[in-house]
Formats: structure tokens, C-alpha cells, sequence
């Protein structure tokens, strides 16, 4: 699918770090949602052997029924505005009962994707015979679904590089929240009234929020508190989001731009 050399990368814990690398490096300087979907479909271009991808963006300003296809040719991601079928909103109203900012679903057949004709004949139209479907979203508000369409379900992640693949998209999703978030308080117009050492402040203090939370999720992994640890690491990653949207929004002030 893709003309572009491919890398050492592969979905391994130890090469995590480079992955986030590479995310980055293509990410930035100009951070926004749609950079920071780019880069994350470009990274997994270099980690799964994907036969043929489809995803949906919704962006802040739109409604649930307003969407932006994403499809790939070779190395670009393709953007098509479009309506969502009625089915397509009801599966997203249901996926929002969830509470789940992050959901990763190994499909050994298009058949299981019942709730998504469209996507199921695109997958078979395009030789795929196993998916795997990602799921993003902000407190139920759907930001990004991608589904990589493989060609055999031998391919699908399994053992460590599953638990790499759900790292590395946990770590996407701070990403993720802390561009969705710059960009929806921007068009809400809360970016402009706080003095730019105010922000400061305030990133500051999320910073220190954060460290807080981790800290007291490893204390509780120290002490065998697992459900505490966990609670601890998932508030710590929803700060982290928020101290990010703070420092993507200040990049906007001082390089004004690249603004958002």
C-alpha cells in the first residue's frame, strides 16, 4: 500500500518509544487534530501490514451526523466530508453509553463489523479477511474511529504486540484530547481572555496535577492497590490531555501563525 521504505519498527514494548518518536516527529511543529491524525495512521503504516484502511474524523465543530472519511493512498490520508447513514449515529450513540475513551477491537473476520455494512463490503471489496477497529472519543463525544483492514486474521496482534498497540494508542489518545481540546475552547473563544502568564499558571498547575496522579498511582501499585493505581493512571492521563491543550494553545500565542 505504501511506496515509502519500510523501517526496523515493529510492534514491540522495547520500541515503543522510538514509535512515539516517529509520531511525534511527524506530529509536529504544527499540532493540530488533524496533524495528529495523520501521524497517527502514518505510524501504524509502519507497525501492521495494512491491506486497506477507512476511518472517520469528527471534528469540535461538527455534529455526530457530520464526518470526515479518511482513506489512504500510499503515504497521504485522504479527507472526504460526508453524512452519516442513520445507522452509522445510532452505533455511535450506543459506543457513547460506554464511558470509554479508548476502545481496540480485534476483528478475525469483516463479518463481525454487523453494525457496519459499508464498512464490512469496503474491507471484503479490498481483499481484507481480519480488521482491527480503534475507537477514540472524548468523555462519549466521538473524535476518530480507524479501521485497518488486514489480509488474514494471522496478522492480528496478539501477546505483546497487542499490549504494544494499546499503549502506544493510549498514548496517541493524550494527544489526541489535548489538540481536541485546544481547538474546541478556541472556537468556544475561552483561548482568549487569560493573559498569556495566567496560562503559564495554569499549564503549571495541570503539570503538577498530573505528577500528583502518577505518583499516587505508583505508590498504590507499590502497596498492591491495583484498582487504585488504576483510577490514579487513568485521572493522571486526562490531566496530562488538559495540560496539553494548555501548551498547544500558548504555541498558538507565541507563533501565532501556526495557530489553531
Amino acid at each position: 500500500m505504501s511506496d515509502e521504505p519500510q523501517s526496523d519498527l515493529k510492534p514491540e514494548i522495547r520500541q515503543l518509544p522510538q514509535a512515539v518518536q516517529l509520531f511525534l516527529r511527524r506530529a509536529t511543529p504544527q499540532f493540530t487534530v488533524e496533524t495528529c491524525v495523520d501521524a497517527f495512521i502514518l505510524t501504524l503504516m509502519k507497525l501492521i501490514p495494512i491491506q486497506y484502511l477507512l476511518g472517520y474524523l469528527w471534528r469540535p465543530d461538527h455534529k455526530i451526523n457530520h464526518r470526515i472519511r479518511l482513506t489512504l493512498d500510499r503515504n497521504l490520508v485522504l479527507r472526504e466530508q460526508e453524512i452519516a447513514p442513520e445507522a452509522q449515529i445510532l452505533q455511535s450513540k450506543a459506543a457513547a453509553q460506554s464511558q470509554d475513551d479508548l476502545r481496540l477491537t480485534l476483528h478475525r473476520s469483516p463479518k463481525s463489523l454487523q453494525s457496519d455494512p459499508a464498512a464490512r463490503q469496503a474491507l471484503e471489496s479490498h481483499g481484507c479477511r481480519a480488521a482491527v477497529e480503534i475507537h477514540f472519543a472524548y468523555y462519549s463525544r466521538p473524535i476518530l474511529r480507524v479501521i485497518l483492514g488486514l489480509s488474514n486474521a494471522k496478522l492480528l496482534p496478539i501477546g505483546e504486540a497487542q499490549d504494544f498497540f494499546l499503549i502506544f494508542c493510549r498514548c496517541f489518545l493524550v494527544s489526541l484530547h489535548g489538540a481536541y481540546l485546544a481547538e474546541l475552547d478556541e472556537r468556544k473563544g475561552l483561548r482568549e481572555k487569560p493573559e498569556i502568564g495566567e496560562r503559564f499558571n495554569l499549564t503549571l498547575q495541570w503539570f503538577h496535577s498530573m505528577v500528583r496522579h502518577l505518583n499516587i498511582g505508583i505508590a498504590s501499585i507499590q502497596n498492591g492497590q491495583a484498582n487504585e493505581a488504576e483510577d490514579a493512571l487513568q485521572r493522571a492521563s486526562i490531566v496530562a490531555g488538559i495540560c496539553l491543550a494548555e501548551i498547544v494553545s500558548l504555541m498558538g500565542k507565541v507563533q501565532p501563525s501556526q495557530h489553531l
